[in-house]
């Protein structure tokens, strides 16, 4: 799987991919969930959300930023987003094989970068972490996820605040803290030190009642998998602060 980059260019050819994947089948019948009609209706709503879009990055290249967009208030970006999650969500209920669903899984993603590069926030965030998950099991090589963990930092400072509030506690499987204990352990796996600093602390600062038996887990996996001196470490570090140092207390 690409990791995604959030321009218009691969959303763009991720989408269309996608909707190629499920045309022959509502040809012939065979969509989950649907049929022809829905399939019509979708390729004309994707294609109407890649002209806001595309005017939305010219607005942007017109003003000279190409991260964020003064010409659209974030207010606009993020009901657009939550427009094309949800028009990816559709995409998902009509997809039936294995190959939809990794390229849906990285549409996912690209429109959550998409979303944050604009300055919008993030509102529909489960199938953006189920994404992120897919992702970081088809990645081996330390530089990427490196690359993979610097696109999930911006994810997470795009979340919208409501979410980030995470008043649902009590639900170990909420997606922002999957979502913020993913990108610990996509950081870790990347084996840089600088990325482990910042994904631990914001997994401490939000979540501080996962982080002692993150890190023990995580000292485990030290051992088991011989993680580089550096990268133990910052484990250790984290380790001593959440489990050692607290005991003595």
């Amino acid at each position: 799987m690409q990791i995604p980059t959030g321009t218009l260019d691969d959303i763009r050819d991720g989408t269309r991919a996608a909707l190629e994947q499920l045309t022959p089948a509502a040809d012939a019948g065979a969509v989950a969930g649907g049929d022809a009609g829905d399939v019509a209706l979708l390729i004309r709503a994707f294609d109407q959300l890649m002209d806001v879009m595309e005017r939305v990055d010219a607005d942007s290249r017109f003003e000279g930023d190409t991260r964020t967009s003064p010409s659209a208030a974030a207010g606009d970006i993020t009901e657009l987003g939550e427009y094309a999650l949800k028009l990816h969500e559709n995409l998902v209920t009509l997809a039936n094989d294995a190959a939809a669903r990794e390229n849906n899984a990285r549409l996912a993603l690209e429109f959550a970068v998409w979303i944050a590069r604009h300055g919008g926030q993030i509102d529909t965030l489960e199938p953006v972490v189920d994404a992120t998950a897919l992702l970081a099991n088809r990645l081996t090589e330390p530089h990427e996820l490196e690359t993979l963990s610097a696109v999930i930092s911006d994810i997470c400072k795009a979340v919208s605040p409501v979410i980030r509030e995470d008043l649902e506690r009590i639900n170990p499987g909420r997606p922002w803290r999957l979502l913020l204990l993913n990108r610990s352990i996509i950081a870790t796996r990347s084996h840089n030190p600088a990325l482990m600093e910042e994904a631990f602390e914001v997994l401490t600062r939000h979540l501080p009642e996962d982080a002692a038996r993150f890190f023990t887990e995580g000292m485990q996996q030290m051992d088991a998998l011989d993680y580089p001196a550096h990268v133990r470490k910052i484990m250790e570090k984290y380790h001593r602060q959440w489990t050692l140092d607290r005991s003595l207390h």
